[in-house]
């Protein structure tokens, strides 16, 4: 049970942060500190568990994965709207061009 608990703190501590808005940042650092400080006093200490260092990899990895997504998918154009944009500019070209 301990292992599960220290795994998904570990893995939730990166959204906690990043979902947080931008001023309360440091804030939502601080709480995610402080429930690693209240798991190492009360269950075991999680700095020396392979589930605390997996879980934040997971966690750390899946919010820069999900970042990059994000930051691509803003960026792209579908096909269609290029082709309609295209297409639009031709029919002004020949209306106007009489």
């Amino acid at each position: 049970m301990t292992t599960i608990v220290i795994l998904v703190i570990a893995v939730l501590a990166p959204w906690v942060v990043q979902l947080a808005p931008p001023r309360q940042r440091p804030l939502a650092l601080v709480c995610a500190i402080g429930v690693l400080l209240i798991v190492g006093i009360f269950i075991a200490n999680p700095l020396g568990t392979w589930e605390f260092w997996l879980g934040l990899v997971i966690g750390i990895g899946s919010v820069v994965m999900v970042s990059r997504r994000g930051m691509h998918a803003g960026t792209r154009r579908s096909a269609r709207g290029r082709r309609g944009a295209d297409r639009s500019e031709d029919d002004d070209e020949t209306l106007h061009g009489e």
